[in-house]
């Protein structure tokens, strides 16, 4: 089975240009930030946006070298201590918070790979493109799980 059978293809995705603020409103109705898709004006995806992104745009810069220094390597990030100012969201654009290095996986590829892929890299969710690199959709571990469930004839 490829993951054009059972990927979303209902994806919201983001632009370099789009603001934080028109970003995060795009996800009021939901309980969960999923992974955006960064898109050019052609549907070319560049980068993806999580919610670890979010956290991670506005966390304190420490060198490389702490990491290096046992106990202090990671910070508990406390979300209710970060700095931000109210004008930030007009301020920070997705091309500030995406990552620009990111796993994604094309629409032919099989949903066993998908989800090795998902596992080697601790991802839950991954863009999916066609050949040509364009954004088709995404496919997200419950999408692999209501897959298997369908094929032992249980859904």
């Amino acid at each position: 089975m490829q993951v054009r059978e059972v990927m979303s293809t209902d994806v919201i995705s983001a632009k370099r240009s789009t603001k934080l603020r028109e970003l995060l409103n795009s996800f009021k109705n939901f309980h969960i930030f999923p992974l955006v898709p960064v898109i050019e004006e052609n549907n070319r995806l560049v980068g993806v946006v999580s919610f670890r992104n979010l956290i991670d745009a506005f966390r304190s810069y420490h060198p490389d070298v702490l990491r290096l220094v046992p106990f202090l390597d990671e910070e508990d990030q406390d979300i209710f201590k970060i700095d931000v100012s109210e004008g930030i969201g007009d301020l920070v654009v997705v091309e500030d918070l995406m990552e620009h290095e990111y796993v994604s996986l094309t629409d032919d590829t099989l949903v066993e790979e998908a989800y090795d892929l998902m596992r080697l890299h601790l991802k839950e969710e991954l863009a999916v493109t066609d050949k040509a690199g364009k954004l088709v959709g995404r496919i997200g571990v419950f999408d692999i799980l209501k897959a298997v469930f369908r094929h032992k004839g249980i859904i």
